[in-house]
């Protein structure tokens, strides 16, 4: 039988076949406990990762984001934090790819994780490599020789979006894009993470446009976006798709109870049922509360900024900025007017899913390249009811075999649904508060202050408390971008800022999100 941490002098042994993690076709499985060092408090685990489509070409390339828990039972909740890795960088002591070839691990340097991606140029395909594995300081996540331990490890499928000048806007063909002038529509060129001066020029400079929403900085403000805003200049990675049930689900049952409460989508915050409400299968009940879900790979709508903030955080992932989103978009090509995010004009809303059940492999019969305009689908689920027939789509669900950009709907860089779907809440540069993000990544460990249990916790992250202890309470520097499957084609467009600076601390069914990380490597 298997032996765990105790008063033992040699190294113990512990074992958690844990519950697979899918995430559009990602799959983290057999997670073994194996040696560890009580002088050192480190511990080695081991665990199968497989995925799909994997490529890496010389502009950028595709990753898996993978955290690591720890917990004192067989039923993983635990108030720990991300336990961190032992050494950073390429490959680092510690950690191996298993038997996977032609792969590398990057561990950030604040070790929170690691990146288990491509290694040189090709396309890799399906990724299936047995005995992954990574080496953790179990004193950083709470836990000391003493204890018995189990362990947990989450997979996200993530995208490298490179250092590189870009273009913010689009000729002032998308309402509220950023011009040059008040006179002047040339787009912003972002070369650098230097201050923005945003002036009232009449051209040749930085020039604010508004969106109409409250609390935004009118059209010709005169502000500054500070350097230590992520502006999209440097290299970052993304999540390849919007936050999908599945992930949420696994959240929500691997945090302490009183975590859930606050961030429970079945509640009348949120959609106020745990019965199907426009496509979300998300249902929270008993005590404690335990979250399931029919359809893992779909898109999770239903979110405030609360919530995002607090998965995000979980995450050891942070928030993106709007800026971000016009860099992971567009690339580095010289905008066309009026594009949506897939680099052109075509556009055709999803109507037919194909098969009569959607198990995470349900594709988009016909032309369709994206969700929106409040489209009545067909197909797939909606034999079940009236509530399958508006709402979101699968990640990805766009991308078949022989797929292109505009037919699969993709960015430039290869992320997915940024246009359509559900909106993207992401950090503005119109207002103050917005402004003063830093772009601090999230620690893994949320609030547990009586009242406030299950919030964001990082300064700096927009919506914090005045009285920090609680955490994120609300949406105040946060915006949205891409639209959803309940907006017109416009909403969709690379440039379109109409949402840009709308404060929401609602949870509607057309908001959803996904997360960012800064790349801190050479």
């Amino acid at each position: 039988m298997p032996r765990y941490f105790g008063k033992i002098g040699i190294a113990a042994l512990g074992l958690l076949l844990a519950t697979p993690v899918y995430a559009n076709n990602l799959s983290v499985t057999n997670v073994v406990l194996g040696t560890r060092n009580p002088n050192a408090h480190t511990v080695v685990l081991s665990f199968n990762v497989s995925w799909q489509n994997s490529w890496r070409n010389k502009i950028n390339h595709d990753a898996v984001w993978l955290t690591v828990r720890l917990n004192n039972s067989q039923i993983t909740s635990t108030n720990s934090g991300v336990c961190q890795m032992t050494a950073s960088g390429v490959s680092p002591s510690g950690t191996s790819t298993g038997t996977g070839s032609n792969l590398q691990i990057y561990v950030p340097q604040d070790e929170m994780g690691a990146f288990l991606e491509p290694a040189s140029t090709g396309f890799l395909g399906n990724i299936n490599t047995q005995n992954v594995q990574l080496t953790v300081n179990y004193q950083s996540c709470g836990f000391t020789n003493d204890d018995q331990i189990y362990a947990n490890v989450f997979g996200l499928e993530m995208v490298f979006i490179p250092q590189g000048s870009f273009y913010a806007g689009d000729y002032g063909a998308s309402t509220a894009s950023l011009v040059s002038g008040s006179t002047d529509t040339t787009p912003w060129y972002i070369s650098s993470e230097n201050p923005i001066p945003v002036t009232n020029a009449a051209s040749g400079a930085y020039y604010y446009v508004s969106g109409g929403n409250g609390g935004e900085f009118p059209s010709g403000s005169q502000f500054t976006v500070p350097a230590t805003f992520p502006k999209g200049y440097n290299a970052f990675y993304v999540m390849k798709y919007e936050i999908n049930e599945g992930q949420w689900v696994q959240f929500m049952n691997s945090v302490p109870a009183a975590w859930r409460l606050n961030r429970d989508l079945s509640d009348n915050h949120h959609k106020n049922t745990t019965n199907v409400a426009y496509r979300n299968t998300i249902s929270c009940s008993g005590s404690p509360l335990v979250c399931s879900t029919q359809r893992p790979a779909r898109a999770l709508g239903f979110l405030s900024w609360m919530d995002l903030a607090a998965f995000l955080d979980w995450a050891a992932l942070r928030p993106m900025t709007e800026l971000e989103f016009e860099k992971m978009s567009r690339g580095p090509l010289v905008p066309f007017a009026g594009e949506y995010v897939w680099g052109n004009q075509t556009v055709t809303a999803a109507s037919i899913i194909s098969g009569t059940s959607e198990d995470g492999k349900e594709a988009i019969t016909g032309s369709g390249n994206a969700n929106y305009n409040s489209s009545t689908l067909s197909g797939g689920d909606t034999s079940i009811g009236p509530e399958y027939i508006q709402g979101p789509l699968r990640g990805g669900i766009f991308a078949g075999a022989n797929a292109t950009r505009t037919s699969s709907g993709a960015s430039f860089y290869g992320v997915m649904d940024l246009g359509g779907n559900l909106k993207e809440r992401v950090v503005t540069i119109g207002n103050s508060v917005g402004l003063t993000f830093t772009g601090s990544e999230g620690t893994g460990l949320l609030n547990s202050t009586s009242g406030y249990e299950g919030n964001a916790n990082v300064p700096g992250w927009p919506g914090m408390d005045a009285n920090p202890q609680n955490g994120v309470v609300g949406a105040a520097g946060s915006g949205f971008r891409g639209g959803s499957w309940n907006d017109s084609a416009n909403y969709l467009r690379t440039s379109d800022r109409i949402e840009a600076a709308l404060t929401s601390t609602d949870a509607l069914n057309t908001f959803g999100g996904r997360g960012v990380r800064t790349y801190d490597g050479n």
